[in-house]
């Protein structure tokens, strides 16, 4: 039996706030609800033919159970149409992105919306010990939500912080220091670049936040991509580990606030709709991969990717590598024979646009297929790296 072939019909995403930053104000649902409501309007699809709706959201708290069901439900999706969240680290807007596909190559739907979100301004401080015997009295101890989500748990005896981690990489990968920050500033000059010749316009939505007094401040542009120079980022001191280190704040990716969605279908039911598809989902993949070594997953799934899809490395116009670090992408130079910058994370990534972790997976794709269309190419892969061992990406077809 051969599957249907999956297509994209609409891929929008909001601008990309930095934490604490313009969109700080909104929480995960209504921020996935902004993008969830532009993607249905910019498609002209009728809500009521959405069947299913998948959504990645790393930072899950009680005041948003399920997160997809109900911020589809706000955009206009009927209730009747289910709904599932998915945590699956940096990979969860990807992992959306599987299951509506899936989902649709199985014939349990014809129709429906992955995407991804994130509100890191707005993740909370938990307090663990609350419900346990014999602490009836005494202080308590907050734990920051954010911090731990920044930390490998099982990675040694107290846990180590995701920096620690691909420092490991840098070394066993022999990344320096000033490759990370060439890659570092490679990435802010072309995220602007992108905005400075037009390329977001269109598919980039803008987002109203409401005020305490007044109008609605709407927000339209990335906060993250800055005119970095090689000077500034070679001062930058390392963080992780500060004697001998290489990884600092300006050549690790941001936290930051944003959403994504696309509307996925088949080629025979884009036919019935009257609608041209943006691109066709070539492949998929997941790999798994040592803890300690995380940040070789967005590498390391190349491979297996290529392979699923019949394609070759030179025969990818675009890649786009999550930059969680840039040790991360200097590792896939290192790893991927015939891997090259010029077709490497050409609209910015991680480090410059920034890492709002349960929407990134979507927000690649969104990109991607934008970059296909605005650059008049054909083919495009994005991958990324995942918090306790995963590998995730997806090759792009444009039509």
């Amino acid at each position: 039996m051969s599957l249907p072939k999956i297509v994209i019909l609409g891929a929008v995403r909001t601008p990309i706030g930095a934490i604490g930053g313009a969109l700080a104000p909104l929480q995960a649902r209504p921020l996935a609800t902004s993008a969830i409501t532009a993607l249905l309007q910019q498609t002209g699809v009728d809500p009521n033919l959405v069947e299913y709706t998948c959504l990645g959201w790393v930072m899950q708290d009680p005041r948003s159970p399920n997160l997809a069901k109900v911020a589809a439900e706000y955009a206009g999706v009927p209730p009747t149409s289910p709904g599932t969240t998915f945590h699956e680290n940096c990979a969860s807007g990807g992992a959306a992105i599987h299951s509506i596909a899936r989902r649709l190559m199985l014939g349990e739907i014809s129709l429906g919306i992955a995407g991804g979100v994130e509100s890191m301004s707005n993740v909370a401080r938990y307090l663990f010990a609350g419900r346990i015997k014999n602490q009836m009295y005494g202080d308590m101890k907050l734990v920051d939500g954010l911090f731990g989500a920044l930390t490998d748990v099982n990675v040694g005896k107290r846990g180590e912080l995701m920096g620690l981690l691909t420092e490991r990489l840098a070394e066993k990968y022999d990344v320096s220091r000033e490759m990370q920050d060439e890659i570092a500033y490679n990435s802010h000059h072309n995220a602007l670049k992108a905005w400075e010749e037009g390329y977001f316009a269109d598919y980039v939505v803008p987002v109203e936040v409401p005020q305490r007094r007044g109008d609605p401040v709407l927000v339209e542009k990335d906060e993250g991509p800055k005119p970095l120079t090689m000077e500034k980022l070679a001062k930058a001191r390392p963080y992780f580990k500060p004697d001998g280190g290489t990884i600092t704040g300006m050549n690790a990716s941001s936290l930051n606030d944003a959403a994504a969605a696309l509307l996925l279908t088949t080629e025979h039911k884009a036919e019935a709709l009257g609608i041209e598809p943006l691109a066709r989902l070539e492949a998929f993949h997941n790999v798994g991969v040592p803890r300690e070594f995380m940040g070789e997953g967005a590498f390391k799934v190349i491979p297996p990717l290529l392979e699923k899809a019949g394609l070759a490395v030179p025969e990818i116009d675009y890649f786009e590598i999550n930059e969680a670090f840039a040790a991360v992408l200097g590792g896939a130079f290192r790893y991927v024979e015939g891997l090259e910058a010029s077709r490497t994370n050409q609209w910015g990534s991680g480090i410059s646009l920034g890492h709002p972790v349960g929407c990134t997976g979507a927000r690649q794709v969104v990109d991607m297929v934008h970059q296909l269309i605005r650059r008049d190419a054909k083919v495009g892969m994005t991958s990324r790296c995942v918090g306790g061992g995963i590998g995730s990406g997806e090759v792009l077809i444009r039509f």
